[in-house]
């Protein structure tokens, strides 16, 4: 008897002291390194075509309107009253919140009554028969800078901007392990758990739901250190991310055809990226960093299943949905399609002379002539003829422009091929599933069949230019011969297809295609209103190509760090030679350099250190130096990468200082975006 009591005694003490290492592990060691960032005075809301008043219907819109994800099913009122690990002030207090990069405003709105961050939405889960935290666009594409003026830190809000925080990292000090600790230090002191009960059922649910709650917060905190243990434990993301960056193909994959296919096929990040900005894009005919995807919806519905959008390949015993039930999601189309009409609201942000100092004009004057003659023929932008508008979006409107993007291969752009050719050469392993490949073909058909039928018309009106010695006419035969190259790669990939390696962007197209179509047809949609959906009539060609876009830049000036994968600091180390750039740089959230146009490198405090040297980090390429020859781009050619003369810091002054005024076509006054029948 008493060795037993012995050993139950040291079992204890085991557990005991478990328990204390499991605590200081979750809970202590995140609580010590919560971040602090400076506090802003004053907020600038740029007239960005949403007006300048921070509750501005369509500015709130943009920010609250859920798309149909979930943080790991965390329910709205837990964040709204949870406390930090220690001690009892909330975790979701603003100024504890804006500590992570996130933007929250300085009053609650009508839209966001508790004072979240920008694109926290509340969203009712009907599976879960509560409201849930839904993640939209807005939060990781809109931005803010802050200066340092005269010992005040005011802060200009750019709508459809790259954010500057690190929600998707599960690194300690970021806001991840910071909200895990919360809901593990949650479950384990009785007396937090009573208040947190308290607060979020009241006082009478609280007696009759509280160990419905306990269990359904061990779930969650569950889900959150699943995460946390499977991106450490397998060495997921190697390279930082940092703030302002996620590696989206990675993170994308992980979450649909990972995470949903228990744990089969594992992407590393190594090649995180910018947020793009979003103004204009509704104009672009390649909606991606890596000209993979032209619609609208696509682009949208991939982004949502990337942040938590359900959509079920297993069943919870870990076999194949019945085919019956297949692509069910909790994607809310509808709210996807009034996001995306409100951003084609969006303009470009302006200079504010007021806030960030006086533009010269003398000088941004010289600087037009340089971007003319440097820049232009790359960045367009470059209106489609009415030929092409029929073939990609007939149902764009005349008065609506579509704007052909530069698609530049990464052996003559030079910059880190890293992203690109992760998605050229990333397959995933869909055999789980139960997913046949007569049924992603069967899936395309209607699309190749109507990508055909529309090059036969365009070939049709190719002959009719020729022959009338139209001056286009070669240029429209040349986009008709690489629209034909396009569907016969399309077709070939999914004829070809074997679904033990189906090419990443091939099994994003079918699994998105798949599902709008099961949305549309529940909902009773008609032919005209999908194809509204889609966008303009847009079809969902799949393209894998190693290559990057380049896009207009009207309000670029707000957008930094640059390159695709935020390796350059400034605008004006964008212009200048690799050997001139910053190796190794400081990021502090937000904090803008008005003169080099950019990140303001100088700042400290908390942040992180970017290095260029780590894969997926370089900041090679898009270099103007001397012995640039034009017209050479072969990748063995020694101006790999050198896309233009040496210029001088003159000259990339006043190309810098043009920059802040540049603006592409504006969009025609009295413009209604398409409702597509949808109310």
């Amino acid at each position: 008897m008493k060795r037993f009591l012995v050993r139950l005694l040291r079992l204890v003490g085991s557990l005991a002291l478990l328990a204390v290492l499991l605590g200081l592990l979750l809970i202590h060691r995140p609580a010590r390194h919560v971040p602090s960032l400076p506090e802003v005075q004053d907020y600038t809301y740029l007239d960005q075509g949403w007006g300048t008043a921070r509750d501005a219907a369509l500015r709130q819109a943009y920010y609250y309107t859920p798309q149909g994800t979930s943080l790991k099913n965390l329910r709205y009122d837990w964040l709204v009253h949870l406390e930090m690990p220690w001690g009892t002030r909330r975790l979701a207090d603003p100024a504890h919140l804006r500590s992570y990069g996130f933007i929250v405003d300085p009053e609650p709105t009508a839209a966001n009554p508790d004072q979240l961050p920008v694109g926290f939405a509340k969203r009712f889960d009907p599976e879960l028969g509560d409201a849930v935290i839904d993640i939209s666009c807005a939060a990781c594409h809109t931005g803010q800078l802050v200066v340092d003026r005269a010992g005040r830190r005011p802060a200009v809000r750019i709508d459809g901007g790259p954010a500057s925080h690190a929600f998707t990292t599960t690194k300690i000090g970021h806001f991840v392990p910071t909200l895990t600790a919360s809901l593990a230090s949650t479950y384990m002191n009785p007396l937090k758990f009573r208040r947190f009960g308290k607060r979020v059922l009241g006082e009478d649910g609280y007696a009759r739901g509280k160990e419905r709650l306990r269990d359904d917060l061990r779930e969650v905190l569950g889900a959150f250190l699943e995460q946390g243990w499977i991106e450490q434990s397998r060495h997921l993301y190697p390279v930082e991310e940092g703030f302002g960056r996620t590696d989206a193909l990675a993170r994308i994959g992980n979450t649909v055809f990972a995470d949903e296919l228990d744990g089969a096929n594992d992407s590393v990040g190594n090649a995180p990226v910018s947020y793009p900005f979003l103004w204009n894009i509704w104009k672009f005919d390649w909606v991606q960093y890596n000209a993979s995807v032209s619609q609208p919806m696509a682009r949208n519905m991939g982004e949502a299943f990337g942040v938590g959008a359900r959509l079920h390949l297993l069943d919870r015993y870990g076999r194949p949905v019945p085919p019956a039930e297949r692509f069910r999601s909790s994607v809310l189309v509808e709210n996807l399609h009034r996001i995306e009409t409100t951003l084609q609201r969006l303009q470009p942000p302006r200079w504010p002379e007021e806030v960030l100092g006086p533009v010269d004009r003398v000088k941004a004057e010289h600087g037009r002539a340089l971007f003319e003659q440097n820049c232009r023929h790359c960045h367009g932008p470059f209106e489609q003829p009415a030929a092409m508008k029929a073939y990609e979006d007939p149902l764009r409107p005349d008065t609506d422009p579509l704007w052909k993007l530069t698609i530049v291969p990464i052996a003559e752009v030079g910059t880190d091929p890293t992203a690109a050719l992760n998605f050229a050469s990333r397959t995933v392993d869909l055999t789980r599933s139960g997913l046949a490949p007569e049924e992603v073909l069967a899936s395309a058909q209607p699309v190749f069949a109507e990508a055909r039928g529309r090059l036969v018309r365009l070939e049709a009106q190719v002959a009719e230019a020729e022959a009338r010695h139209d001056p286009q006419a070669d240029a429209l035969a040349k986009a008709a011969r690489y629209e034909k190259e396009r569907l016969d790669r399309a077709t070939a990939a999914v004829t070809g297809v074997r679904m033990t390696q189906v090419p990443l962007g091939l099994a994003l197209n079918f699994l998105g295609l798949m599902t709008r179509e099961r949305y549309y047809a529940e909902r009773g949609f008609t032919p005209e209103q999908r194809a509204c959906l889609d966008g303009f009539g847009s079809l969902d060609l799949p393209e894998i190509v190693p290559a990057y876009k380049s896009r207009p830049l009207a309000g670029v000036w707000a957008t930094g760090p640059f390159l695709h994968n935020g390796s350059v600091p400034t605008l004006y180390q964008m212009l200048s030679p690799h050997d001139e750039r910053d190796a190794r740089f400081f990021v502090g959230p937000g904090s803008f350099d008005p003169v080099n146009v950019g990140v303001d490198v100088t700042t400290r405090g908390d942040g992180f250190w970017f290095d260029t040297r780590l894969p997926g980090n370089a900041n090679v390429g898009h270099e103007f130096r001397a012995g640039y020859v034009p017209g050479k781009t072969d990748a063995d050619d020694p101006q790999y990468g050198v896309i233009g003369p040496a210029l001088s810091p003159d000259d990339r002054r006043a190309i810098v200082e043009y920059l802040k005024i540049h603006q592409d076509p504006e969009t025609p006054p009295g413009r209604v975006p398409p409702d597509c029948g949808i109310h």
